[in-house]
């Protein structure tokens, strides 16, 4: 069936592989901010483990499944054989896309999508990075069709000055095109009176720490895991994996967990439909752990989480409901916190416990809520967006 033409006409197009759009803050603040605007949005993704909406207003959801997934990687990240991308770009054009005002490629192979369709129907487009790939931890063939894309971008969002000067130097992007964008939500958020910790069963007189986020051994699960069974006696952990597998996650990285599961350890299995939708999990957390440790087994874990720079969704969406956090010294976060008082930074996870109530603070926790209002919101950052917008005839 082809496209309905009519209804994409003025529309956007965001090409996002990855398939997380509503669990990640800047994406889900950009769709937000165009459907407020009446601009149509369709989202090509590849399907995965993030939940996604069944509908949502302004919103036409464009999946793909495993296999589909699985073919485009191989001919995107393996072959890196541009002819054959084409013809996989422009099956999606004939097949599923309209005529649109712009087009958001959401890194490596967004990117090279939106290239592509820019080539074929002379669409403007802009690159949002959120994961750097580096040429010494991949091939130059892997890493050409990226660079080319970036010629004609025009414009590419990130996070930081940090990620900035990387990125420049790896696609040859154009910095006065640059866009500095926080990987941030819109506006304070407010804890629900529904609250995790007491479907979990935590005591009422316990304070609660909590690691949300993905389960890997980049994002020092284990580690933290294992520091809680010397914290302080008041204290507990909650472990929350963001797509509900936390259960399924610890496995992969520490099989033997039962040990360290008693009164101190609580497991969330629950998952949020969206990044908004967090105040029922973080209602009555004291603080946010926030631990990245490069692991060198692909191009997304080594380099990338070493120059992590402000790329932290999940510092973020702490600082959002004025929760203090305790980082390791990685990354702009562990400079800020300390310079905002929002947080703390620790050399390891086994230093965790000797600083919680140190950041358990009221004075923290206001820090955390007034450097996410005047540094971080969306809203702050929203004009240079709408400015892109227009200058690219999308408004």
């Amino acid at each position: 069936m082809r496209p309905d033409k009519s209804r994409t006409q003025s529309g956007i197009l965001i090409i996002h592989p990855e398939g997380n759009s509503f669990n990640n803050p800047t994406l889900k603040s950009l769709i937000d901010l165009f459907v407020s605007l009446g601009i149509p949005v369709d989202l090509r993704y590849g399907v995965s483990d993030a939940p996604m909406p069944a509908g949502y207003d302004g919103v036409k959801l464009l999946p793909y499944g495993k296999f589909h997934k699985f073919i485009r990687a191989v001919i995107l990240e393996n072959l890196c054989f541009i002819p054959l991308i084409g013809l996989v770009v422009a099956l999606d054009d004939l097949l599923l896309y309209g005529n649109y005002r712009l087009v958001l490629g959401v890194d490596r192979e967004g990117l090279i999508q939106a290239g592509l369709l820019h080539r074929m129907k002379k669409i403007p487009y802009v690159f949002l990075s959120f994961e750097i790939q580096f040429g010494d931890e991949t091939s130059r063939r892997f890493k050409a069709p990226e660079i080319k894309a970036s010629r004609d971008a025009a414009a590419w969002l990130v996070q930081d000055e940090v990620r900035a000067r990387l990125l420049v130097e790896e696609n040859k992007l154009d910095p006065v095109k640059k866009i500095v964008l926080p990987l941030a939500s819109v506006g304070h958020a407010e804890a629900s009176s529904s609250r995790l910790r007491d479907r979990l069963g935590i005591p009422n007189e316990k304070k609660v720490a909590i690691t949300l986020g993905s389960i890997t051994a980049w994002s020092m699960a284990a580690d933290i895991i294992k520091s809680a069974t010397s914290w302080p006696e008041d204290w507990v952990l909650i472990v929350h994996d963001r797509y509900g597998k936390t259960s399924r996650r610890l496995q992969d990285i520490l099989p033997a967990i039962e040990p360290y599961l008693n009164n101190k350890i609580y497991i969330s299995d629950e998952a949020s439909l969206m990044v908004d939708d967090l105040g029922n999990i973080l209602a009555g957390v004291s603080v946010g752990l926030a631990f990245y440790r490069p692991v060198w087994d692909c191009p997304s874990s080594g380099k990338n989480i070493q120059y992590l720079g402000l790329a932290s969704g999940k510092i973020s969406t702490y600082l959002r409901y004025g929760i203090p956090v305790i980082v390791n010294e990685i990354g702009l976060y562990a400079e800020e916190a300390q310079k905002h008082r929002f947080g703390l930074a620790v050399e390891d996870a086994d230093r965790i416990g000797s600083r919680l109530d140190e950041v358990d603070r009221p004075s923290y926790r206001e820090n955390a809520k007034r450097y996410f209002r005047e540094t971080l919101d969306f809203k702050l950052h929203e004009d240079k967006i709408l400015n892109c917008l227009k200058e690219n005839k999308a408004l």
